[in-house]
């Protein structure tokens, strides 16, 4: 139930809108001065204040000003039976929402009130929906400690909050360009305006133009009607144009021309539309090259690469691997509801002698898959999969170093136990990235199929009448 103050000094004026909000489920408060009516919204939660201009110890206009101050998401709707314009533009100057000549209409008023209310609730919404992302995009989700990623920060933290109306993400896929972009937009003074993305290499080149700069009605067939391209939507914020270095020659000058004219036309128009808009381009190929080869335009490069943000792949970086581990088993461990793990020495070992060909995001997979199949408190080699332990050692070169995890995970020191253990996870892990077919998963293990069938047999790993 929402709540509404009424602040005027009219007792029957006072008494008959409360009548009417009552009747509408609103709860009332009543103020007969300007101090009384801050009192109220010091007090109670107050959601609007129906205030008039003229009240006898406090002008309307100098409560507004003292509420904007105090309350800022109070919404203030003045009433006034005078035309006085000046106050009227100072009142709405001040955040005013709405201007009543009285005498007031109780229905006309409600259904403002209502507006008022639904406007609120979207800004509210837009106000949560930007805190969650800022704190999604933190600058503490880039995870490592290593100094080439320490560097990037450093660069990161410096250009969010610059006048920087271009640069340039460049990495390999899977190093986190998105997420770098993202920070970007949501640590600066942009982070309240829209942040808009497009991928350039999934989009044909004919259609990506008329994306990016939108098109009149009729600039071709099928443009029945006007569409504002994600340039214009963009206006204000941030436009990330992800792999760049896949956008063809001529959308390439177009592009150039937004960047260095500040504006653009869409397509068929002959109004050009001027744009606030920092661009974050992004590529996982060479741009030099590209540049020296004629396959990117040298003029576009150098006007991209004004900032420029290398990203060092994950084998440069080998000692994030770990706490890029545990994060993501955080992460995995809240959203599936489940234990955390701790990891193993043989683990470790596996995941940083591997050279992670797909950076972060095949690291995030990898785990994302042992938090789903993998049970038990601890990561071991065996839940990690064979193209990871086939380069970087068989999972049972690091049994040794894994029988104390084993035994503090409850599987008790016997020799006999953790080994029928280890070979129970070893078999169920062949037989997960097998789907279950058991000629396939004997060939991971080296077995025969007939060898696979007895062993799963002796630990108790075969259903009565399967085979």
């Amino acid at each position: 139930m929402y709540s509404i103050l009424v602040a005027d000094d009219h007792e029957l004026i006072r008494e008959t809108l409360k009548n009417s909000l009552v009747d509408e489920g609103y709860r009332v408060h009543l103020a007969g001065t300007g101090q009384e009516c801050l009192e109220i919204v010091k007090a109670a939660d107050v959601d609007l204040v129906l205030l008039d201009m003229r009240l006898p110890d406090i002008s309307g206009i100098d409560v507004l000003q003292r509420l904007r101050e105090t309350n800022p998401d109070v919404i203030v709707m003045m009433m006034t039976a005078y035309g006085d314009i000046e106050s009227t533009r100072r009142a709405l100057n001040l955040g005013a929402f709405d201007f009543i000549h009285k005498p007031v209409k109780a229905k006309a008023i409600t259904s403002i009130i209502k507006m008022a209310m639904e406007i609120r609730n979207l800004r509210q919404e837009v106000q949560q929906f930007i805190y969650r992302n800022k704190e999604r995009y933190g600058y503490h989700n880039i995870i490592g400690k290593s100094e080439a990623l320490q560097k990037v920060l450093e660069v990161l933290t410096k250009v969010a909050n610059s006048d920087a109306s271009t640069i340039l993400i460049e990495g390999a896929s899977g190093t986190g360009k998105s997420l770098v972009a993202k920070c970007l937009h949501y640590n600066s003074l942009r982070a309240h305006q829209p942040f808009v993305e497009i991928n350039c290499a999934s989009i044909p080149g004919t259609l990506l133009e008329s994306e990016l700069f939108g098109y009149e009605a009729g600039a071709f067939t099928d443009a029945k009607r006007q569409k504002k391209g994600l340039v214009e939507m963009a206006h204000g914020g941030t436009l990330f144009l992800d792999e760049i270095g896949e956008m063809e020659a001529a959308l390439q000058a177009k592009v150039l021309q937004l960047i260095e004219e500040k504006c653009f036309r869409r397509i068929g128009g002959t109004k050009s539309i001027a744009i606030d808009v920092r661009i974050v381009a992004a590529t996982n190929r060479d741009l030099k090259k590209a540049v020296e080869n004629g396959f990117f335009r040298s003029d576009l490069y150098y006007r991209l690469n004004v900032i420029d943000i290398h990203l060092p792949s994950l084998r440069e970086r080998k000692e994030d691997i770990i706490p890029l581990v545990e994060h993501f088993i955080g992460h995995y461990s809240r959203k599936f509801n489940k234990p955390g793990k701790r990891i193993s020495e043989g683990a470790r070992d596996l995941l940083t002698q591997y050279d992670w060909p797909g950076n972060v995001r095949e690291l995030l997979n990898v785990v994302e898959r042992v938090m789903i199949l993998e049970d038990g408190g601890v990561l071991l080699p065996e839940h990690i999969p064979l193209r990871i332990t086939k380069r970087g050692g068989t999972a049972d070169s690091h049994a040794a170093a894994d029988a104390d995890e084993l035994s503090s995970d409850g599987g008790g020191s016997d020799y006999r136990a953790l080994t029928e253990r280890f070979q129970s996870r070893l078999i169920a892990r062949a037989l997960g990235q097998a789907r279950g077919n058991k000629t396939e998963a004997a060939r991971m293990l080296g077995l025969s199929r007939l060898s696979l069938y007895h062993q799963m047999k002796k630990l108790g790993m075969v259903k009565k009448g399967t085979s």
